[in-house]
Protein backbone atom coordinates (compact mmCIF):
# COMPACT_ATOMS: atom_id res chain seq x y z
CA UNK A 1 0.00 0.00 0.00
CA UNK A 2 1.57 3.28 -1.08
CA UNK A 3 -0.94 5.59 -2.74
CA UNK A 4 -3.33 6.21 0.12
CA UNK A 5 -3.29 6.53 3.89
CA UNK A 6 -7.01 5.80 4.12
CA UNK A 7 -7.76 2.43 5.70
CA UNK A 8 -10.86 0.26 5.69
CA UNK A 9 -12.60 0.53 9.05
CA UNK A 10 -14.88 -2.36 9.93
CA UNK A 11 -16.97 -3.38 12.91
CA UNK A 12 -17.87 -7.05 13.39
CA UNK A 13 -20.80 -7.99 15.60
CA UNK A 14 -21.86 -11.38 16.92
CA UNK A 15 -25.36 -12.82 17.30
CA UNK A 16 -26.91 -9.96 15.36
CA UNK A 17 -26.46 -7.53 18.24
CA UNK A 18 -25.54 -3.89 17.71
CA UNK A 19 -24.78 -0.93 19.90
CA UNK A 20 -24.55 2.72 19.01
CA UNK A 21 -25.68 4.42 15.83
CA UNK A 22 -23.87 2.38 13.20
CA UNK A 23 -25.70 3.68 10.14
CA UNK A 24 -24.74 7.22 11.17
CA UNK A 25 -21.17 5.97 11.65
CA UNK A 26 -21.20 4.68 8.07
CA UNK A 27 -22.67 7.96 6.84
CA UNK A 28 -20.27 10.18 8.72
CA UNK A 29 -17.11 8.35 7.61
CA UNK A 30 -16.33 6.79 10.97
CA UNK A 31 -16.94 3.27 9.65
CA UNK A 32 -16.86 1.72 6.18
CA UNK A 33 -18.27 -1.75 6.83
CA UNK A 34 -20.45 -3.36 9.48
CA UNK A 35 -20.51 -7.18 9.53
CA UNK A 36 -23.23 -8.75 11.67
CA UNK A 37 -22.87 -12.47 12.22
CA UNK A 38 -26.17 -14.35 12.69
CA UNK A 39 -28.11 -11.19 11.90
CA UNK A 40 -31.12 -13.18 10.68
CA UNK A 41 -32.36 -16.72 11.39
CA UNK A 42 -30.29 -19.13 9.31
CA UNK A 43 -32.82 -21.95 8.90
CA UNK A 44 -35.43 -20.21 6.69
CA UNK A 45 -32.71 -18.42 4.75
CA UNK A 46 -30.79 -21.64 4.11
CA UNK A 47 -33.93 -23.46 2.96
CA UNK A 48 -34.75 -20.65 0.55
CA UNK A 49 -31.16 -20.44 -0.70
CA UNK A 50 -31.00 -24.16 -1.40
CA UNK A 51 -34.35 -24.09 -3.19
CA UNK A 52 -33.25 -21.15 -5.34
CA UNK A 53 -29.94 -22.75 -6.28
CA UNK A 54 -31.52 -25.26 -8.65
CA UNK A 55 -31.55 -25.43 -12.43
CA UNK A 56 -34.64 -27.62 -12.86
CA UNK A 57 -37.05 -24.75 -12.20
CA UNK A 58 -37.06 -20.99 -12.67
CA UNK A 59 -38.61 -18.89 -9.89
CA UNK A 60 -38.54 -15.82 -12.17
CA UNK A 61 -34.87 -14.95 -12.55
CA UNK A 62 -34.08 -11.81 -14.53
CA UNK A 63 -30.63 -11.26 -16.08
CA UNK A 64 -30.01 -7.53 -16.63
CA UNK A 65 -26.24 -8.05 -17.02
CA UNK A 66 -26.47 -10.91 -19.51
CA UNK A 67 -24.54 -8.83 -22.08
CA UNK A 68 -21.48 -9.07 -19.81
CA UNK A 69 -21.20 -12.84 -19.18
CA UNK A 70 -18.74 -12.62 -16.29
CA UNK A 71 -21.21 -10.38 -14.39
CA UNK A 72 -24.36 -12.23 -15.43
CA UNK A 73 -26.14 -11.96 -12.09
CA UNK A 74 -29.58 -13.51 -11.69
CA UNK A 75 -32.10 -11.21 -10.06
CA UNK A 76 -35.45 -11.97 -8.42
CA UNK A 77 -38.00 -9.34 -7.46
CA UNK A 78 -37.75 -6.94 -10.40
CA UNK A 79 -36.64 -6.76 -14.01
CA UNK A 80 -35.73 -3.09 -13.56
CA UNK A 81 -33.45 -2.68 -10.51
CA UNK A 82 -32.61 0.69 -8.98
CA UNK A 83 -29.05 0.47 -10.32
CA UNK A 84 -27.21 0.81 -13.61
CA UNK A 85 -27.07 -2.48 -15.54
CA UNK A 86 -25.56 -3.55 -18.83
CA UNK A 87 -29.12 -3.66 -20.14
CA UNK A 88 -29.82 -0.09 -18.95
CA UNK A 89 -26.52 1.72 -18.20
CA UNK A 90 -28.35 4.79 -16.87
CA UNK A 91 -31.00 2.79 -15.10
CA UNK A 92 -34.70 2.93 -15.92
CA UNK A 93 -37.34 5.61 -15.52
CA UNK A 94 -39.15 5.79 -12.19
CA UNK A 95 -42.49 4.69 -13.61
CA UNK A 96 -40.94 1.63 -15.26
CA UNK A 97 -39.25 0.77 -11.98
CA UNK A 98 -42.49 1.10 -9.98
CA UNK A 99 -44.44 -0.95 -12.53
CA UNK A 100 -41.80 -3.66 -12.23
CA UNK A 101 -42.02 -3.53 -8.43
CA UNK A 102 -45.76 -4.20 -8.62
CA UNK A 103 -45.42 -6.92 -11.25
CA UNK A 104 -42.72 -8.89 -9.43
CA UNK A 105 -43.70 -8.15 -5.80
CA UNK A 106 -44.63 -11.72 -4.86
CA UNK A 107 -41.54 -13.42 -6.25
CA UNK A 108 -39.20 -12.68 -3.37
CA UNK A 109 -41.74 -13.66 -0.70
CA UNK A 110 -43.04 -16.98 -1.98
CA UNK A 111 -39.58 -18.60 -1.91
CA UNK A 112 -39.72 -18.65 1.91
CA UNK A 113 -41.63 -21.17 3.98
CA UNK A 114 -44.85 -19.95 5.54
CA UNK A 115 -44.41 -18.13 8.80
CA UNK A 116 -41.23 -16.32 7.73
CA UNK A 117 -41.92 -12.80 6.51
CA UNK A 118 -38.71 -11.52 4.89
CA UNK A 119 -39.81 -7.88 4.93
CA UNK A 120 -40.53 -7.98 8.66
CA UNK A 121 -37.20 -9.73 9.26
CA UNK A 122 -35.32 -7.17 7.16
CA UNK A 123 -36.85 -4.20 8.97
CA UNK A 124 -36.16 -5.77 12.36
CA UNK A 125 -32.55 -6.41 11.35
CA UNK A 126 -31.96 -2.93 9.94
CA UNK A 127 -33.52 -1.36 13.03
CA UNK A 128 -30.69 -2.77 15.16
CA UNK A 129 -28.27 -0.45 13.34
CA UNK A 130 -30.58 2.56 13.09
CA UNK A 131 -29.93 4.35 16.39
CA UNK A 132 -33.63 4.34 17.29
CA UNK A 133 -34.80 5.74 13.94
CA UNK A 134 -37.83 4.47 12.08
CA UNK A 135 -37.08 2.04 9.24
CA UNK A 136 -39.44 2.26 6.25
CA UNK A 137 -39.45 1.10 2.65
CA UNK A 138 -39.17 4.06 0.27
CA UNK A 139 -42.49 5.11 -1.25
CA UNK A 140 -43.24 7.16 -4.36
CA UNK A 141 -45.33 10.32 -4.26
CA UNK A 142 -48.28 8.36 -5.71
CA UNK A 143 -48.15 5.89 -2.81
CA UNK A 144 -46.50 2.97 -4.59
CA UNK A 145 -43.76 1.14 -2.70
CA UNK A 146 -40.27 0.84 -4.07
CA UNK A 147 -38.86 -2.69 -4.29
CA UNK A 148 -38.00 -3.51 -0.65
CA UNK A 149 -35.26 -6.00 -1.53
CA UNK A 150 -34.05 -8.26 -4.30
CA UNK A 151 -32.67 -11.78 -4.21
CA UNK A 152 -29.53 -12.30 -6.28
CA UNK A 153 -27.74 -15.40 -7.49
CA UNK A 154 -24.15 -15.58 -8.72
CA UNK A 155 -23.12 -18.91 -10.22
CA UNK A 156 -19.78 -20.55 -11.02
CA UNK A 157 -17.41 -18.15 -12.79
CA UNK A 158 -19.56 -15.05 -12.13
CA UNK A 159 -18.58 -12.01 -10.10
CA UNK A 160 -19.47 -8.38 -9.47
CA UNK A 161 -16.65 -6.11 -10.59
CA UNK A 162 -15.17 -3.05 -8.92
CA UNK A 163 -17.65 -0.20 -8.53
CA UNK A 164 -19.13 2.49 -6.33
CA UNK A 165 -22.89 2.65 -5.69
CA UNK A 166 -23.56 6.38 -5.74
CA UNK A 167 -26.82 6.13 -7.73
CA UNK A 168 -28.53 9.40 -6.83
CA UNK A 169 -27.77 11.12 -10.17
CA UNK A 170 -29.71 8.45 -12.11
CA UNK A 171 -33.10 9.50 -13.55
CA UNK A 172 -34.83 6.97 -11.30
CA UNK A 173 -33.81 9.01 -8.23
CA UNK A 174 -35.18 12.38 -9.36
CA UNK A 175 -38.08 12.09 -6.92
CA UNK A 176 -36.38 10.19 -4.09
CA UNK A 177 -32.97 11.87 -3.85
CA UNK A 178 -34.28 15.31 -2.69
CA UNK A 179 -35.79 13.55 0.34
CA UNK A 180 -32.50 11.94 1.36
CA UNK A 181 -29.21 12.83 2.95
CA UNK A 182 -27.06 12.04 -0.08
CA UNK A 183 -23.72 12.14 1.76
CA UNK A 184 -23.36 8.49 0.80
CA UNK A 185 -25.40 5.42 -0.02
CA UNK A 186 -25.37 2.27 2.12
CA UNK A 187 -25.70 -1.25 0.71
CA UNK A 188 -27.05 -4.03 2.92
CA UNK A 189 -26.84 -7.73 2.08
CA UNK A 190 -27.86 -10.93 3.88
CA UNK A 191 -26.49 -14.32 2.80
CA UNK A 192 -28.93 -17.13 1.93
CA UNK A 193 -26.43 -19.54 0.38
CA UNK A 194 -22.65 -19.58 0.67
CA UNK A 195 -20.54 -20.87 -2.23
CA UNK A 196 -17.74 -23.35 -1.60
CA UNK A 197 -15.22 -20.80 -2.88
CA UNK A 198 -15.39 -17.12 -3.79
CA UNK A 199 -18.31 -14.76 -3.40
CA UNK A 200 -16.52 -12.67 -0.77
CA UNK A 201 -17.02 -8.94 -0.30
CA UNK A 202 -13.79 -7.06 -1.03
CA UNK A 203 -13.68 -3.38 -0.02
CA UNK A 204 -11.01 -0.86 -1.06
CA UNK A 205 -9.95 2.52 0.31
CA UNK A 206 -10.71 4.25 -2.99
CA UNK A 207 -13.44 6.89 -2.91
CA UNK A 208 -15.03 8.97 -5.67
CA UNK A 209 -12.73 11.78 -4.53
CA UNK A 210 -9.50 9.77 -4.71
CA UNK A 211 -7.13 11.62 -7.07
CA UNK A 212 -5.87 9.76 -10.13
CA UNK A 213 -7.38 6.39 -9.24
CA UNK A 214 -5.99 3.33 -11.05
CA UNK A 215 -7.86 2.84 -14.33
CA UNK A 216 -7.16 0.81 -17.42
CA UNK A 217 -6.06 2.65 -20.61
CA UNK A 218 -9.71 2.97 -21.69
CA UNK A 219 -10.19 5.34 -18.74
CA UNK A 220 -13.31 3.47 -17.64
CA UNK A 221 -12.42 0.04 -16.24
CA UNK A 222 -10.60 -0.24 -12.93
CA UNK A 223 -7.09 -1.67 -12.79
CA UNK A 224 -7.67 -4.29 -10.11
CA UNK A 225 -3.99 -5.21 -9.78
CA UNK A 226 -2.99 -1.60 -9.06
CA UNK A 227 -5.97 -1.00 -6.78
CA UNK A 228 -5.01 -4.02 -4.66
CA UNK A 229 -1.32 -3.08 -4.71
CA UNK A 230 -1.65 0.60 -3.85
CA UNK A 231 -4.68 0.90 -1.56
CA UNK A 232 -5.73 -0.61 1.72
CA UNK A 233 -8.41 -3.27 1.35
CA UNK A 234 -10.26 -5.89 3.36
CA UNK A 235 -12.15 -9.05 2.42
CA UNK A 236 -15.16 -10.43 4.25
CA UNK A 237 -16.49 -13.99 4.01
CA UNK A 238 -20.17 -14.30 4.89
CA UNK A 239 -22.06 -17.35 6.19
CA UNK A 240 -25.80 -18.01 5.89
CA UNK A 241 -27.64 -15.55 8.15
CA UNK A 242 -24.75 -13.06 8.22
CA UNK A 243 -25.34 -9.50 7.02
CA UNK A 244 -23.13 -6.64 6.02
CA UNK A 245 -23.76 -2.92 5.68
CA UNK A 246 -21.30 -1.05 3.47
CA UNK A 247 -20.87 2.64 2.69
CA UNK A 248 -20.98 1.64 -0.97
CA UNK A 249 -21.39 5.18 -2.23
CA UNK A 250 -17.97 5.97 -0.75
CA UNK A 251 -15.94 2.73 -0.86
CA UNK A 252 -14.89 0.93 -4.01
CA UNK A 253 -15.89 -2.72 -3.72
CA UNK A 254 -16.51 -5.97 -5.56
CA UNK A 255 -17.72 -9.55 -5.08
CA UNK A 256 -14.99 -12.07 -5.87
CA UNK A 257 -15.57 -14.75 -8.53
CA UNK A 258 -17.62 -17.81 -7.59
CA UNK A 259 -15.89 -21.15 -7.99
CA UNK A 260 -17.74 -24.46 -7.90
CA UNK A 261 -21.28 -25.78 -8.27
CA UNK A 262 -22.78 -23.97 -5.24
CA UNK A 263 -23.99 -20.46 -6.02
CA UNK A 264 -23.90 -17.32 -3.91
CA UNK A 265 -27.51 -16.37 -3.11
CA UNK A 266 -28.20 -13.15 -1.22
CA UNK A 267 -31.04 -10.85 -0.22
CA UNK A 268 -30.36 -7.15 -0.12
CA UNK A 269 -30.69 -3.60 -1.30
CA UNK A 270 -29.81 -0.05 -0.32
CA UNK A 271 -30.68 2.36 2.46
CA UNK A 272 -30.28 6.04 3.22
CA UNK A 273 -31.04 8.54 5.95
CA UNK A 274 -33.73 11.04 5.12
CA UNK A 275 -32.93 14.77 5.13
CA UNK A 276 -33.91 15.18 8.78
CA UNK A 277 -31.97 12.04 9.76
CA UNK A 278 -35.04 10.83 11.62
CA UNK A 279 -35.90 7.91 9.32
CA UNK A 280 -34.08 5.15 7.43
CA UNK A 281 -35.51 4.54 3.96
CA UNK A 282 -34.61 1.32 2.17
CA UNK A 283 -35.20 -0.09 -1.32
CA UNK A 284 -33.58 -2.17 -4.05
Amino acid sequence: MSASRRTIRASELRNGTATGDLIADLYDDRLDVVVARDAMAAAPLSAAGESLDRDDRDPGWQRPNEKMPVEDIQLLGTDAPATPTYQAPRGVALDAYLESATKHRAETTRVFDGGFDPRVAVERMLATFAGGRRVEVARAADGRDYVPFTIRRLRDGKQIGLHHDYHYPLPLYTELAPRLDTTTLVSWVVTLRKPASGGDLAVYAVTPDTPNPPKMPNGFSWDLEKVERDYDHATFTMAVGDAFLLASGRCLHRVTPISGPVARVTLGGFLALDKSRSTILYWS
